[in-house]
């Protein structure tokens, strides 16, 4: 379903409400979708001269409203009346869209007598020939006013995006021309306003007593002031909206000559897909209707709200990007203790691995060494079982001493476990074994027992092994 737009016009004794759609890609071209215009009426003294009196009230009303349309609302705009506002066309020497907003900015510290911290302001270009002369249209209003009106808007659930001048938008929505000077009557309740119109631009803006049988004295005392001021002033027509007595004064001065024709306001190019729910509006919907037709065409608008919009949209976007960041590194952390949760098996794995690859390596680094140890004993065998057996042979003499016990050989070394009669037979063997070729042969033990023999181990490398035992023996004895 394509949400809906509404405008709201805002007068002393009821609110107008229009609401419309905004066709999706058609810039300049009105939504077939129907259109509603209601009337919300206020009791006396909510609001006076623009100024809302009493604020729970207008929100109890406004809330009671939305609660007719629920649902998300495209679009929220607001048309105020001109009370402590300022409007106002100014035709300048042309200026650089670069310069343009401290120019603008010094033309509304000379004219504009509202303070810096309570103004808010904005202003349309109508009309430029470059490096000639630049027509602007310049609004302002305080900002203490208008934030007062947003934000009982927001309060009802009501979010204002746009806001204009009531009579900024009649110029267009009641179809005056450029260079046309039109008087124009507005006779609300209990009040009476009257604004002279320079092409589609209010140029001067009076509201009357509340004596109407003094009004026409005022508004033609109003004019032949303007006229003195303004001698290129050309005042023909005049356009007039309310009551009777709206009409009877504009008949007052049509009769004088001061105007050479009256009419009543009437809207100018409504589309036909409008016109069956505005058949019965005339006289109160020329403001919302000509908001919202501005608005669904996408013309160039007069926003009073722009700056404090703005300034709303980056704070908007700023926390945006801020949560999108929180989000981004929630995920992120989310993420990565997803993994390392996931990774922990793998980690226990690897370590496994590693301390099973460690053992593997010892062993082929054991395996390796046995097989040098092999390979070496297995190039030595004879050499090997020669050196052995002339050890065996001395014990196979008779009364050989001394006499061996164990003879142990492992890895290259020797290992000799035996007794003897005495020292002497002991320091034999170990030059017997030396005179075999055995390296390094030293005492590793030695017991000298009851009997005065000796009980003794030996150790000895193998070295070059295979002497003539014969030569050996021989030597020995």
């Amino acid at each position: 379903m394509r949400k809906r737009s509404v405008v709201f016009e805002l007068t002393d004794g009821e609110i107008r409400a229009f609401w419309f759609s905004v066709h999706p890609i058609m810039k300049h071209r009105h939504s077939s979708s129907p259109v509603k215009f209601d009337r919300i009426p206020i009791p006396t003294g909510v609001i006076e001269q623009g100024n809302v009196r009493k604020e729970t009230t207008l929100i109890d009303i406004l809330s009671i409203y939305r609660a007719q349309y629920p649902g998300p609302i495209q679009k929220v705009s607001l048309a105020i009346p001109l009370h402590q506002g300022f409007i106002r066309s100014y035709t300048l020497p042309w200026i650089s869209k670069r310069d343009r907003k401290s120019a603008i900015s010094l033309l509304i510290d000379e004219e504009i007598s509202i303070a810096r911290s309570d103004l808010l302001f904005d202003y349309l270009v109508l009309s430029e020939e470059k490096h000639k002369d630049l027509q602007i249209l310049l609004g302002a209003t305080r900002r203490s006013l208008l934030e007062r009106y947003v934000s009982m808007f927001a309060g009802a659930g009501f979010k204002v995006s746009g806001v204009d001048f009531a009579l900024s938008i009649l110029g267009q929505s009641l179809g005056f021309e450029p260079n046309e000077d039109v008087l124009y009557l507005q006779a609300e309740t209990a009040s009476f306003q009257i604004a002279l119109f320079r092409g589609t631009v209010p140029e001067s803006v009076r509201s009357l007593n509340e004596r109407p049988e003094e009004w026409g004295n005022e508004i033609r005392h109003f004019l032949l002031y303007y006229r003195t001021q303004h001698p290129d002033l050309n005042l023909k027509r005049l356009v007039w909206k309310g009551d009777a007595v709206a009409e009877v004064i504009a008949q007052g001065l049509l009769t004088l000559n001061h105007v050479s024709a009256i009419e009543q306001a009437s809207l100018t190019g409504v589309p036909d897909s409008w016109q069956k729910g505005l058949s019965e509006t005339k006289g109160w919907s020329e403001v919302t209707v000509g908001y919202g037709r501005r608005i669904s065409t996408h013309r160039p608008e007069l926003n009073l709200w722009k700056q404090p919009n703005k300034a709303q949209i980056v704070l908007s976007r700023y926390q945006w990007m801020a949560l999108f960041i929180v989000a981004l590194f929630m995920f992120g952390n989310l993420s990565w203790l997803t993994l390392y949760q996931r990774s922990l098996p793998l980690r226990q794995e690897v370590q496994q691995l590693a301390l099973q690859g460690a053992k593997i390596e010892a062993q082929v680094k054991h395996q390796k060494e046995l097989e040098v140890a092999w390979n070496t004993v297995k190039i030595n065998t004879d050499k090997i079982g020669d050196g052995l057996g002339q050890i065996q042979a001395t014990q196979a003499l008779q009364g050989a001493d001394p006499k061996i016990n164990q003879v142990l050989y492992k890895q290259g070394s020797l290992s000799l476990v035996g007794s003897a009669m005495d020292a002497n037979g002991v320091e034999s063997l170990i030059r017997t074994l030396r005179n075999m070729g055995w390296e390094q042969p030293a005492l590793s033990s030695y017991k000298l027992t009851a009997l005065n023999n000796v009980e003794f181990s030996l150790s000895a490398k193998r070295g070059r092994v295979g002497l003539d035992p014969d030569s050996t023996l021989g030597e020995e004895g």
